[in-house]
């Protein structure tokens, strides 16, 4: 009785309560009140968009399809989005979104909304030729709720006091002012109706519900409110999703272990029902039937991150089990009133994008690109900033970024210096955009000068498409620096053993402000045969910094850093240096850009080899430039150490008492500066370049007791501070000889 009186109830609500409206949409829903018993017509609100035409965004999801158009839903940060879009010219129109909740109506040109604080669904006729015309419907209990929408027809369920279903069709047709309500008899009341959906047969709707765990279908005529037809799931099978056609039914059944089978079976009583394994799945599943083939996919595909062979739309035919692959994945679907299927999914030879799935004449399926969104099925490189050319002295680290088309990746990106081969690595799944702050290191090693290869590797996690392989060049540049024999911009120092064989160490530092070498290796053999060996800096024009050595005979060789560390064959440059007790290099004293070299003779007479940049000829005549540099026993070219442009000097006394001369930038030097005494303590004094990259010049000293760092301060009356700890050649018995 209590069953009985809930739908009495429920029937006289709706007939006393329910609005039905015409008229020229003018407002907002969110501008109506509430509908009041008895209702009387009234103007719609406006249904006018608040934003130009749009491109269906690349997100959009299937609502609904109509003879005219169909109707998307998009997330965003703000809410959601819904769009009408025209099949005849792609016009895409925004629809109003403040505080309004859209559905798709089935099988016709009308989108349905309603207000979030009211009881009134408006179907807005969205066909050309509508003339802006909406219609409401009203209920009358807030226990409601909606099972679909097919047509101008609104299927509502509503639970009684005891929890029990009764299900309710209310219809409205085009531009009527009266309405009426339908019950739906047929279901028992202790069942749970689970999906009400179109069919391509008019006035039919197809109903899933189920009683405990057993799953129905039934054809529902939505104007007499009867069953026409119905079906039984298999014992123990939940039912994803169902179709239905003037000749056949079919639908997916999923057991307890994710085992799916497809269903189809002939309209009409006792026809029998032949099943098809799928394999294993989801409830996220699509069945549609056109003609005489059924359409299955597992939806999401297109996001999945393993792959699946039910990721594929697949036609089988319902007598010969014949089977056609339509598309690579489905993300949603729209009945089309035709019998057709509106799918927005994709293919990896014709991209993401709206299809409609038919029977061509020859009575196959086939799949057509209505409107594409420009987007690739398979994954791919949608941007990257990566600029042609990366200065590592300006910016350190650089920011490296790759944005893929879709995140359901693993992806790999890989910098490789062409010259010599050396990468780093970076990876990363379920990423769509990559950024890299690339701290200019290949590993452990800084990173080269010179031309670089970038490649992304992206391998779809959903199986969907081949592996993305991108590649692109980029050229690393730095100033030429003092000691940098391998042209990565980092300091190097060489060194002479007894045997004659020349070592090089990297130099490198750390938050402990301890300097280190990278590991030591041979830079060459036969070294021995020289009693001077300097280094003068790029002199030739390269990169790469170049040597100076002079043999017994006081011939003095030129070696061309080949920016690997190593060195090119010797060229000649000339007899008589002999005359010379101090040699140093690396300075450019007269600001035009090329390292010179400085040379005393044994009268204290100091000589400057002006640069050339020619390295068959890399020394202008010399010229005088200075008296009475006999005093001193070490002479050091050190760059720019006083915080000017020019190159710069120190000179230390045979009391080991350390001099600075600031270059001038015209060739020569300023009134000289005492900086200490002690420094007799180092048997070289070598002008290292920047080692700790702050931008200043920095001092290497080495003795018997060990080597040390004295960091430059750019100032030039106090140009170094504290002197740092430093394991590059520690204290020994067999001291190396020279350290260049």
């Amino acid at each position: 009785m209590q069953h009985l009186s809930s739908a009495r109830r429920l029937t006289a609500a709706v007939t006393a309560v329910l609005a039905v409206t015409t008229g020229a949409l003018v407002g907002s829903p969110g501008a109506m009140a509430a509908p009041q018993a008895p209702a009387t017509l009234s103007a719609a609100p406006a249904a006018t968009a608040d934003a130009p035409l749009a491109a269906v965004p690349a997100s959009a999801y299937l609502v609904s399809a109509g003879p005219s158009g169909f109707l998307t839903r998009t997330l965003t940060v703000n809410g959601a989005e819904h769009r009408w879009t025209s099949y005849a010219d792609g016009a895409t129109q925004l629809l109003p979104a403040r505080g309004v909740e859209y559905f798709g109506s089935e099988m016709a040109d009308l989108v349905v909304r309603r207000n979030e604080t009211q009881s009134t669904y408006w179907f807005q006729n969205m066909a050309g030729d509508s003339g802006g015309i909406s219609t409401g419907l009203s209920y009358g209990d807030p226990r409601h709720r909606p099972y679909g929408i097919v047509g101008r027809k609104l299927v509502m369920g509503y639970l009684n006091d005891q929890d029990v279903l009764d299900v309710v069709v209310l219809m409205q047709h085009p531009n009527a002012s009266s309405s009426t309500s339908v019950r739906v008899t047929e279901i028992p009341g202790n069942a749970r109706v689970t999906r009400v959906t179109g069919t391509s047969v008019p006035d039919l709707a197809l109903v899933t519900y189920r009683i405990d765990s057993q799953y129905h279908l039934a054809a529902l005529n939505l104007t007499t409110g009867k069953f026409v037809e119905r079906r039984t799931a298999t014992p123990g099978q939940t039912v994803p999703s169902a179709s239905l056609t003037a000749g056949h039914w079919a639908w997916t059944e999923r057991s307890a272990g994710g085992t799916l089978q497809l269903a189809t079976s002939p309209r009409g009583p006792e026809q029998p029902v032949v099943t098809t394994p799928l394999g294993q799945g989801t409830d996220a599943q699509s069945t549609h039937l056109t003609g005489d083939w059924t359409l299955t996919s597992q939806t999401g595909g297109g996001t999945a991150l393993t792959p699946s062979p039910l990721h594929a739309l697949t036609a089988r035919h319902v007598t010969s089990g014949e089977t056609v692959r339509l598309l690579d994945h489905v993300s949603s679907t729209a009945l089309h009133p035709d019998g057709s299927l509106l799918v927005r999914g994709g293919t990896t030879d014709r991209g993401e994008g709206f299809y409609r799935i038919a029977t061509g004449e020859d009575g196959r399926p086939t799949a057509t690109l209505i409107t594409g969104i420009g987007v690739p099925t398979a994954v791919g490189l949608a941007a990257h900033t990566v600029p042609p050319v990366v200065d590592l002295d300006r910016s350190d680290p650089v920011p490296l970024s790759w944005t893929l088309t879709r995140s359901n990746a693993s992806t790999t990106i890989t910098l490789r210096h062409v010259r010599t081969g050396k990468t780093t690595q970076t990876s990363g799944e379920r990423m769509d955009h990559f950024r890299l702050d690339w701290p200019g290191t290949l590993g452990i090693d800084v990173a080269p000068n010179g031309d670089y290869v970038w490649e992304v590797v992206a391998k779809p996690l959903n199986g969907i498409g081949p592996d993305l392989r991108k590649t692109g060049t980029f050229k690393v540049v730095r100033k030429a620096a003092l000691h940098d024999y391998d042209d990565n911009g980092t300091p190097d120092l060489l060194a002479l053993d007894a045997s004659g064989r020349l070592w090089k160490d990297e130099v490198r530092t750390d938050w402990s402000n301890t300097y280190w070498s990278t590991g030591r290796k041979l830079a060459g053999t036969g070294w021995g045969i020289y009693n001077r060996i300097e280094n003068v800096g790029n002199i030739a024009g390269a990169s790469a910094a170049d040597l100076v050595a002079r043999d017994a005979s006081g011939v003095l060789w030129l070696y061309l850093g080949k920016g690997d560390g190593t060195f090119a064959s010797r060229v000649r440059l000339g007899a008589g240096w002999n005359a010379y007790d101090k040699l140093t290099g690396g300075s450019d004293l007269n600001s035009d850009g090329k390292a010179d070299m400085l040379a005393t003779d044994t009268t204290g007479g100091l000589w400057l080899y002006k640069g050339t940049g020619n390295w068959s000829a890399p020394f202008a005549p010399r010229v005088r430039i200075g008296t009475g540099f006999g005093i001193y026993n070490q002479l050091t070219a050190t760059g720019d150490l006083g915080g000017t442009v020019s190159g710069d000097l120190l000179a230390r006394d045979t009391s080991g008492v350390l001099w600075f001369y600031p270059g001038n930038g015209s060739g020569g030097f300023a009134p000289r500066v005492r900086l200490g005494a002690g420094w007799g303590a180092f048997t070289h004094l070598v002008g290292l370049g920047d080692a700790n990259r702050d931008g200043r010049n920095d001092l290497y000293a080495y003795g018997p007791g060990g080597s040390y760092v004295y960091p430059g301060t750019g100032n030039a009356t106090a140009p170094f501070g504290p002197r740092m700890t430093s394991t590059i050649h520690p204290a020994t018995t067999t001291p190396f000889n020279p350290v260049v």
